[in-house]
């Protein structure tokens, strides 16, 4: 009787810490099926008294359900906006889904989305969306239609003070609004290059312990934690190359296979390579804002227009429309097919690189030794090499597939989490 009496008071005792609607009935029935047990009595308030093969285990019983019940119940509710809905945005909002019962038995934490917002529209939730309500806004976004009638995005004092934003926009509109996010103590995951790669001073005022970047330099790749590990150590970081762009490393490979420049960028954007526009792969602006966001947290005090860029197509090229300009590209096939006869010489391979040493930062295409970590890797990845005092004779390499909805809102779901944990109270 004693044991009983004390299971009962273990159990009320959870009770008590239960957070309402934190515990499912059918949780409970599914611990008590494990436990192989046959219930006498179930209540929310009370204790389930168990019979296992003819004997009580109350006490033992009752444990165990206090644990599992703490492990549901506990969970820190991390408020998030996601200012931007598109491809990687409702990839995202699927992860977060999915990932429910892996957040609450790793972290004892629940995404709570509070807000959504696009080019067009935006809704917010201060208390959260359901689970419902957010598949419903992706059903919606899959037809094209508008999240809600309201104009975006919220101001950022309409969010709980504890919100994590996250932009998976790629315009630099979103600045002013991140800015005044931050300032009100929110934190900030960014997929978007633009607010880290604009003026230093949105660098400076963005780039804190607030924040996170993970995806801006390839995907789901672990290249700003790496660096980030590096700098933290102690180590001294000697020289950072990387081919960042799997769209110019595609282009490389093809001109060193002796396919001609028009063709291959025709070919590039038929297999969905590039963007709509080739140019703004072609001119290695995303390459360079990459490399710059690399350098500045090395410390380089750098601007765009510090960067040196190699662009594979001349200025001029830019006023004619898209369909022109991959007609008219045939007329550069000569001069590309001599720069990648020089850079490849002596069986060197062509790679479009970024390369950052001595306060200066350059992107642009280069001859890469076959047995290097450069020019050893696939087309169409992407990779970061840091030279470092303690990665000398060998250097540290990050590659991998560095591109793709899915695997950058995976990168980015990741940097919430660890946000989170960073922000949590």
């Amino acid at each position: 009787m004693k044991m009983v009496n004390a299971a009962r008071m273990t159990c009320e005792l959870a009770a008590r810490r239960q957070r309402s609607g934190a515990l499912r009935r059918d949780a409970l029935a599914q611990e008590e099926m494990a436990a192989g047990a046959s219930p006498r009595h179930t209540n929310r308030r009370s204790c389930v008294v168990m019979t296992i093969g003819g004997r009580h285990r109350s006490l033992v019983v009752a444990l165990l359900l206090y644990s599992r019940w703490c492990a549901m119940s506990d969970l820190y509710p991390q408020p998030v906006f996601l200012l931007g809905f598109g491809g990687v945005g409702r990839a995202l909002a699927r992860q977060i889904l999915a990932a429910r019962a892996r957040h609450a038995q790793r972290n004892r934490l629940r995404f709570v989305i509070v807000g959504v917002a696009d080019s067009a529209s935006s809704i917010v939730a201060p208390s959260g969306l359901s689970d419902a309500a957010i598949h419903d806004l992706l059903e919606r976004k899959g037809r094209g239609e508008r999240l809600a009638d309201d104009a975006p995005p919220p101001p950022p004092d309409s969010l709980p003070a504890h919100t994590i934003v996250v932009d998976t926009t790629a315009t630099a509109a979103t600045v002013p609004w991140l800015m005044q996010a931050k300032a009100r103590g929110m934190g900030v995951v960014l997929a978007n290059k633009l607010p880290l790669a604009g003026d230093l001073s949105w660098w400076d005022a963005i780039a804190d312990a607030r924040a996170r970047w993970e995806t801006t330099c390839g995907a789901a790749l672990p290249v700003i934690s790496t660096l980030n590990t590096l700098l933290d150590s102690g180590d001294d970081i000697l020289r950072i190359e990387g081919a960042l762009s799997g769209t110019l490393g595609f282009l490389s490979s093809q001109l060193e296979a002796g396919v001609p420049f028009g063709q291959a960028v025709r070919d590039a954007k038929a297999k969905g390579y590039t963007e709509p526009d080739p140019r703004q792969d072609l001119g290695g602006l995303d390459a360079a804002r990459k490399a710059l966001i690399l350098a500045r947290m090395l410390g380089y005090r750098l601007e765009m227009r510090d960067v040196a860029v190699e662009s594979l197509y001349p200025p001029e090229m830019d006023a004619l429309s898209v369909d022109e300009f991959l007609r008219e590209a045939d007329a550069l096939d000569a001069p590309m097919k001599r720069r990648a006869a020089e850079l490849t010489a002596g069986g060197r391979k062509l790679r479009y690189a970024a390369e950052i040493a001595d306060g200066k930062l350059r992107v642009g295409l280069v001859g890469a030794a076959p047995e290097s970590k450069l020019g050893s890797i696939r087309s169409s990845d992407s990779l970061v090499v840091f030279h470092t005092r303690y990665f000398s004779d060998n250097p540290l390499a990050v590659s991998g597939r560095g591109a793709g909805q899915e695997v950058t809102a995976s990168g980015v779901l990741g940097d919430l989490v660890g946000l989170s944990r960073a922000m949590r109270p």
